[in-house]
């Protein structure tokens, strides 16, 4: 019982390990001014048609334009399409 107890402490432990292991680096790709790509978000924290503000590992990217739209939220990736007008990154504490 001891054993099974420590060995899923161990499981949690390492599986906590692996997803920040996949979670180290954020990547932005930008097409124009029209479209933005991220990779490794974690969440959406805002969402509105002036302002997105989403969360990665390491930080809070807001996105601020006209007519803003979250498409694709999946595999830990996000699009933002409309008229982006400025993108600013802010370390996570």
């Amino acid at each position: 019982m001891i054993l099974s107890a420590w060995g899923d402490a161990m499981k949690k432990r390492w599986k906590r390990a692996v997803m920040n292991w996949m979670f180290l680096d954020t990547y932005l790709h930008m097409h124009g001014n029209e479209e933005l790509r991220l990779e490794n978000c974690r969440r959406i924290l805002e969402y509105h048609d002036l302002r997105v503000r989403l969360q990665t590992k390491d930080f809070i990217i807001e996105i601020w334009g006209k007519n803003l739209r979250v498409y694709d939220y999946s595999d830990n990736s996000v699009i933002v399409k409309g008229l982006i007008s400025s993108v600013h990154l802010q370390e996570a504490r």
